[in-house]
């Protein structure tokens, strides 16, 4: 007979079935307090930390199961390039190209490339804030134009409106 794992025993399986309910439940918004009434865990202490010991695990069970697909696919590639590999090294351009194709998806599936550079396209948003400070401004100065601070108030977002925005142009 098979050797009885912790993981396999009947309370703790509760208590994984009950840590994923606490999780639903504290996705849906309710607070600790609410979650320890409702599935009768001793003190709120007790929801969150079951609440946490729940989401460590799966974070492992996903990461074991990530690593054990990645290598799945790694033996899929070796499976790929075997054949094809002597007529890679006679020089066959058909067969490199696709020998390069497999070494450039194991080398992302291993993470060996080094991190891709993206130009951030920073202008666009600074003038869109720009304008949406400049709307905002507007609909203040409707409003509040009147009132005894206004004048001061304006007077000191225009002053930082000028320096934090200087040189920026709608």
């Amino acid at each position: 007979m098979a050797k009885k794992t912790r993981a396999s025993k009947p309370r703790a399986v509760s208590a994984r079935i009950k840590g994923q309910q606490a999780i639903r439940l504290r996705m849906a918004g309710l607070t600790i307090d609410a979650i320890a009434t409702e599935l009768g865990y001793a003190s709120p202490a007790s929801a969150y930390k079951a609440i946490m010991r729940e989401l460590e695990t799966t974070a492992k069970d996903m990461s074991e199961s990530i690593n054990a697909v990645r290598q799945i696919e790694l033996r899929r590639l070796d499976q790929m390039q075997v054949p094809i590999w002597t007529n890679v090294v006679a020089g066959d351009p058909q067969s490199i190209a696709t020998a390069l194709r497999i070494a450039e998806r194991r080398s992302a599936l291993l993470g060996l490339d080094a991190p891709k550079q993206f130009e951030a396209k920073i202008r666009v948003d600074i003038v869109s804030w720009n304008q949406a400070i400049r709307d905002f401004l507007q609909i203040y100065r409707e409003y509040h134009s009147e009132a005894p601070e206004a004048q001061l108030v304006l007077n000191r977002i225009d002053k930082l409106a000028e320096e934090r925005f200087a040189g920026v142009s709608a």
